[in-house]
């Protein structure tokens, strides 16, 4: 049941009502069926594994806290626990086909289906047991730990949560709040139009781009426009589902973090993933970047490895081939240099704050991130390389499309170059009282909705599946 369906929009509505009906004592167990039945809406086999890594880490949770001589066993014992499921389910045909050979038949038993949202639970289980051993969870309940595998505005593609932020607003009393409730129907309607009535548009024309026999015909110019029309594609896709799961949420009085915040507008490579993916960029920083930064004392070269290997691991984690590691590489790559800049700018304050050096990073920012949605997106290595070499140095200005692809990019270009002033205005029109916002709530706002349905309606596609499902 993806959320751009009728039938997800009918079963929100339903489930809504019926929790906001329901006994606060029952919300919790509600919610905890809702999230099987959203499981089972995919394949009934879904159900179990989520289940069972909620269990798994209770039960490890238990485990730490009742025996702290033995706390980094527990927690090691889980954690390589879930990693395997994680690798064996996502990565073991990968891993087949680069050591015995890409023509090789992959074996039945390797060869078997990734369980819905598989990637961001047991991040999420991680993230929880670091936390039981950090002592900032106390005695979970098995009921709570599932409520975090099994939350199902976000089993598929997150927001990446962490226990402490969502279990106690579970377990808290809450009553039907109008405002939050609109907040949420507005994110719901933002991202339905994200998703099918931009990332859909999108779709389309990077399927013809980037496929093999076009991408060798591309020219330069070709080239520049795909990986843009992707990158917005992606963008536009993953944003209108956080808009939709969070929106989901906020209909049940559940406020989530938020993922995304201008990402195309980013000031540098840090800033960037400060804005992209934003619960995953925290998460990678928590648990994995601060302690091994910590371990090494800040020491440039190691930092600067971590940095190229995590982000590397980044890719791996996002898909099953080299394309994703390179994708991750090249970042850590940024991010290095970025960091080699700020280290040569120490003790010379005019040269960062230089308006050429700002503006030459902020443009710097936008074309290296342009460039690594190349190997995320082609079908192979060798593609990538004919694709980036076209666009690194080659001067090939012939257009090959029709130019309503072109079109269509340079107005979603164009939206996202706006989105800040968008949003500033949204917020200023929110400042009146009395008739103005009256006005506002009972007529506008509504007629918004109605054209963001319209929308969804006419632009909708069955095929097309968000993005970072398959990841």
């Amino acid at each position: 049941m993806a959320f751009n369906s009728y039938s997800y929009l009918v079963a929100l509505l339903c489930v809504v009502v019926c929790y906001w009906l329901i006994p606060t004592a029952w919300r919790k167990w509600f919610l905890l069926l809702c999230g099987a039945a959203f499981y089972a809406s995919w394949s009934p086999y879904y159900i179990a594994l989520p289940g069972l890594v909620g269990a798994l880490a209770w039960w490890c949770a238990r485990g730490m806290l009742a025996d702290q001589a033995r706390l980094r066993f527990w927690m090691r014992l889980v954690i390589v626990s879930a990693l395997l499921l994680l690798a064996y389910f996502k990565y073991s045909a990968f891993l087949w086909r680069t050591l015995a050979g890409s023509a090789t038949q992959v074996p039945a038993w390797l060869a078997v289906a990734m369980p819905l949202g598989i990637s961001f639970y047991v991040f999420e289980v991680i993230g929880f047991l670091v936390d039981v051993k950090q002592k900032r969870v106390k005695a979970p309940a098995l009921a709570d730990v599932c409520s975090l595998t099994m939350f199902w505005p976000c089993l598929t593609s997150g927001p990446i949560l962490r226990f402490r932020e969502l279990v106690p607003q579970l377990n808290a009393a809450r009553r039907f709040d109008l405002a939050t409730a609109v907040n949420g129907i507005d994110r719901l309607m933002t991202g339905l139009v994200q998703k099918n009535f931009i990332a859909n548009s999108l779709g389309s024309i990077v399927a013809e781009g980037f496929l093999p026999k076009a991408a060798a015909a591309n020219s330069t110019l070709d080239n520049w426009a795909m990986a843009v029309a992707y990158g917005l594609q992606v963008y536009f896709d993953f944003a209108g589902y956080t808009n939709m799961a969070i929106g989901s949420a906020r209909l049940l009085g559940l406020t989530l973090p938020e993922n995304f915040r201008f990402p195309y507008h980013a000031a540098n490579p840090s800033d960037f993933w400060s804005r992209w993916h934003m619960s995953l960029s925290r998460w990678i920083r928590d648990y994995l970047f601060f302690p091994i930064n910590a371990r090494y004392q800040g020491a440039p070269l190691p930092l600067y490895a971590s940095l190229i290997g995590i982000m590397a691991l980044v890719g791996l984690w996002h898909g099953a081939g080299w394309g994703f590691v390179a994708w991750g590489a090249m970042h850590g790559a940024y991010l290095v240099l970025y960091r080699v800049w700020e280290r040569v700018c120490t003790g010379r304050p005019g040269w960062a704050e230089a308006w050429l050096a700002r503006w030459g990073w902020r443009v710097l920012t936008l074309a290296a991130v342009t460039l690594a949605w190349v190997p995320f997106r082609a079908v192979s290595l060798d593609q990538s390389l004919r694709m980036l070499g076209s666009m690194i140095a080659g001067f090939d200005l012939r257009l090959s499309y029709n130019v309503n692809s072109y079109l269509v990019i340079a107005l979603a270009a164009l939206l996202c170059a706006v989105e800040p002033l968008l949003d500033a205005l949204q917020k200023r029109l929110g400042e009146p009282t009395g008739a103005a916002a009256a006005l506002r709530f009972w007529v506008w706002r509504p007629l918004a909705w109605a054209c963001a349905l319209l929308l969804f309606l006419i632009f909708d596609d069955r095929d097309a599946q968000f993005i970072y499902f398959q990841f």
